[in-house]
């Protein structure tokens, strides 16, 4: 054959093609979502058809978040208008899926920290929990901060927790950290001298250890999110995603029993429905319910009714894989049913933006990890400096971070300071 009978193809032309012969079995998402207000502080961000690679039209996901405000709506509404955009700035161009799905967490982490910082600079007092939600193929990754909380029921009839409550009430990890960090933990004292209602961080007066805003009950508040990515079967599940108003009441059991059976819209109504008969509207009530199912199936009522949630199982996931190995645990770790990619809930920066793959490809070089502000060479602080990293990275070894991010990062980290602190309107 001569070479004038060769046809050149553009380049983007076979990354297209590549793109479209990914063959990345996708699920058919429905989703519904529902809410009663008591104060007007929650809000939800639902985005579907999200595009990985700029206008191939193949590489989607979907986005689904949910912000629970306190001392007023201002940190919520910022952060569901800008929280997306910095998470995905802080992904690196050009990744193929399996990468992109890799640097996830540790942009969760950045967007987290960047939607914070920014917000705080506004020097607005308000405060949201977040839990926010991207699903890619079967491939879901949540990251959250605060009470809110998501949870799985995957077709098999199992129940996992893929967010973590960070309430001082209930997590002794969180309320060991705010102490060492110089935080106080406490109740409400009464006249009396009596302690009432759940345990909280003083000054300031929240319930919760981490959120994004609250500026003015310092840095020990921190917004590094926990982040879980786990990948389901083919057979699919059912998320529940709801504000603490939800759960308060009802139990997540409760709510998955109480709206089986049904599509995902009536399903957010009817766990709103039975949170509010519960114990009343004391506050508000916000729920998103996500059904993953099989593209060939008809959108059947998912899932069945199943067996009860075995309480191994269930203990099973809240751990790292590492961490799960005796025999008992392993019977229920069968394979293409769920499987646990990624967890991590560590506060400490240095440990969420290392990464495996090579800085050139995971972090733009002489731009800040987290703010993807452009620094000097001279001006960049490595995330490893003054860690006990146990890689013994040296302290010229990337991500940067700038200055100010540096400071946030010590003042997170009760390595400095945090400045005055005021009260604030508990959450």
């Amino acid at each position: 054959m001569s070479t004038r009978d060769h046809q050149t193809v553009p380049l983007a032309v076979l990354l297209k093609r590549e793109l479209a012969n990914e063959k990345v079995e996708k699920p058919e998402i429905l989703h519904g979502q529902a809410n009663q207000s008591k104060k007007g502080e929650d809000f939800t961000l639902v985005k579907t058809e999200c595009q990985r690679v700029a206008g191939d039209g193949v590489t989607t996901y979907s986005v689904f978040g949910l912000f629970d405000g306190h001392n007023g709506s201002a940190a919520a509404i910022y952060t569901k208008e800008n929280l997306l955009n910095n998470v995905t700035a802080a992904i690196p161009p050009d990744l193929n899926r399996d990468e992109w799905l890799a640097a996830l967490p540790r942009a969760l982490v950045a967007g987290f920290v960047k939607t914070d910082k920014d917000f705080q600079s506004k020097a607005q007092l308000s405060g949201t929990t977040v839990t926010f939600v991207i699903i890619e193929g079967w491939v879901v990754t949540v990251a959250s901060v605060g009470d809110s909380r998501c949870i799985l029921e995957s077709a098999e009839g199992d129940i996992y927790y893929l967010s973590a409550d960070h309430r001082l009430d209930c997590n002794e990890e969180e309320e060991a950290r705010v102490t060492s960090s110089g935080g106080e933990v406490a109740r409400l004292h009464t006249g009396g001298g009596a302690e009432v209602g759940p345990k909280r961080f003083w000054p300031g007066g929240l319930c919760i250890s981490r959120s994004i805003g609250d500026v003015d009950v310092g840095e020990i508040i921190v917004p590094v999110p926990y982040v879980k990515q786990i990948k389901l079967s083919t057979a699919g599940g059912r998320l529940v995603i709801a504000s603490d108003g939800v759960w308060d009441s009802i139990s997540s059991e409760m709510a998955l029993d109480c709206c089986r059976g049904i599509p995902a819209e009536a399903a957010a109504t009817q766990i709103v429905k039975e949170a509010v008969q519960l114990k009343g509207l004391r506050d508000d009530t916000t729920c998103i319910v996500v059904d993953m199912l099989p593209q060939e199936k008809p959108p059947a009522s998912l899932p069945p009714p199943k067996k009860h949630v075995k309480g191994v199982l269930k203990s099973m996931f809240r751990k790292k894989a590492s961490e799960s190995s005796s025999q008992s645990e392993k019977e229920y770790a069968k394979p293409d049913v769920v499987e646990e990619l990624f967890e991590e809930g560590s506060a400490i920066l240095s440990e969420r933006l290392d990464t495996k793959y090579p800085l050139c490809n995971m972090f733009k070089l002489f731009m800040c990890a987290v703010c993807q502000v452009e620094i000097k060479p001279e001006e960049g602080i490595s995330i490893h400096a003054g860690s006990s990293n146990s890689r013994k990275l040296r302290p010229w070894d990337g991500p940067f971070l700038c200055l100010s991010c540096q400071e946030k990062r010590e003042a997170m980290e009760g390595k400095r300071s945090s400045g005055d602190k005021h009260s604030s309107e508990s959450e």
